[in-house]
């Protein structure tokens, strides 16, 4: 929700004076706003309208439920495996620095935030995973 009221505020994105390299028109605000009626379209009715603002609240259903079925079974998951291995590094090396994933896991979602939440010291420098074969 964050990025979608700061774009309809016209907030940006970077703490910086300058414009942006490129205009990102694909973003949910964006396809949303081109489902506003078109200005030359001679039929402005509240029919019409009403039709615009149904397709715009399924899109924005949509694009919502989807965020929620990755976040529950992709992005968390993950978290929870990332966590249990930052946890276990000093078992694979006594420095601390290695960490190694037990099978494919998105890490680099998470592992910066948790090395901060976690309290990291030493960073994690490696990260690894176990071989299948």
């Amino acid at each position: 929700m964050e990025a979608i009221d700061a774009i309809d505020n016209g907030i940006n994105q970077f703490d910086t004076d300058k414009p942006p390299r490129y205009v990102n028109n694909t973003n949910l605000s964006s396809r949303v706003g081109r489902l506003n009626l078109d200005w030359m379209d001679p039929n402005q009715s509240p029919e019409k309208e009403n039709e615009a603002f149904q397709q715009a609240m399924a899109l924005a259903g949509s694009e919502f439920l989807d965020s929620v079925r990755f976040h529950a079974k992709s992005w968390l998951p993950a978290r929870s495996i990332v966590m249990e291995c930052i946890a276990d590094r000093y078992d694979t090396d006594p420095s601390g620095e290695i960490m190694v994933l037990k099978r494919f896991t998105p890490w680099k979602l998470h592992i910066f935030e948790l090395e901060e939440e976690m309290k990291v010291d030493p960073p994690i420098k490696y990260v690894l995973y176990e071989s299948l074969d």
